[in-house]
């Protein structure tokens, strides 16, 4: 790709404080999403992909570049995404925010539609900002999307926009793929409230384990056992539970065991419970 030198020269001057930008933001992000278990991707924008996005006249002025560097937290879920924005607005200086929904979008089209976030690192009291070529000025962007989401972004978009061609039928298979998407990302948000609608089949060997669960919560529930000792995780427990029954061959025996342990543990001074200390 040609592109004028002036811009070469611009960016190859601008490109060692959006390098020390990057670096203190990656590793800030990192370390949020490290401790909350979500993953990160980061790029540091090409004079190529940059030399496009000016021609498109969007941008006035070199100040108003908002993504030479950009990241994106990608989140199990979409309940976690007003966490990150509050993370981010404690953390950088947020210059502006467009949410998911915000701009307006027909019913029947699909398309890109993730959270931004676009911020500096906050400055120091006495640090000189009137100084274009300051670390403070550059703008760099966060993008919020769920791995729903990821998985659409990078498993179309070489395929579609990144052809020598214009191909209707490509980008209307990515819409569609983009409205599966949105719909998967709405289902898991509303899960609670759209699971009861599901017509259960009974299947004996859930059923089994839901007898386990219930049995379990009780002995809990009237402290028979202490709280300390509950599983974090009852359908694993559960699982686990069911699992040592099937290897003993007393898997159609759930209720004679459930009796068996209730009546054991009953009859257990809670002195000899084994407690951590």
């Amino acid at each position: 790709m040609i592109y004028p030198s002036i811009l070469d020269r611009q960016y190859e001057q601008y490109l060692p404080l959006v390098k020390k930008v990057a670096k203190q933001v990656k590793e800030t992000m990192l370390n949020f999403c490290d401790n909350k278990g979500y993953a990160l991707t980061s790029r540091i924008k090409a004079i190529e992909s940059l030399a496009e996005k000016i021609e498109t006249g969007r941008f006035k002025k070199w100040s108003e570049l908002d993504d030479l560097f950009g990241c994106t937290v990608i989140i199990p879920n979409l309940s976690q995404e007003q966490e990150v924005i509050e993370f981010c607005q404690d953390t950088f200086e947020v210059t502006k925010i467009v949410k998911r929904g915000q701009n307006k979008k027909s019913p029947d089209t699909f398309k890109f539609d993730s959270t931004r976030i676009s911020a500096r690192l906050k400055r120091v009291d006495d640090t000189n900002i009137d100084n274009i070529l300051s670390i403070f000025n550059v703008i760099f962007e966060i993008q919020i999307k769920s791995a729903f989401e990821h998985a659409w972004a990078v498993s179309t978009h070489d395929l579609v926009y990144k052809g020598s061609e214009i191909d209707w039928k490509k980008l209307r298979l990515a819409a569609q793929i983009k409205a599966t998407v949105e719909q998967l990302d709405t289902m898991i948000l509303a899960f609670e409230q759209i699971s009861p609608a599901i017509q259960e089949s009974e299947y004996p060997e859930i059923k089994k384990k839901r007898q386990l669960a219930i049995a379990t919560q009780e002995l809990f529930q009237q402290e028979k056992i202490p709280e300390e000792l509950k599983p974090k995780d009852m359908s694993r427990f559960c699982d686990n539970l069911y699992g040592i029954l099937a290897r003993a061959g007393k898997e159609d025996k759930v209720q004679e065991v459930i009796e068996c342990i209730t009546k054991k543990i009953n009859s257990t001074p809670s002195k000899q419970i084994p407690r951590s200390k």
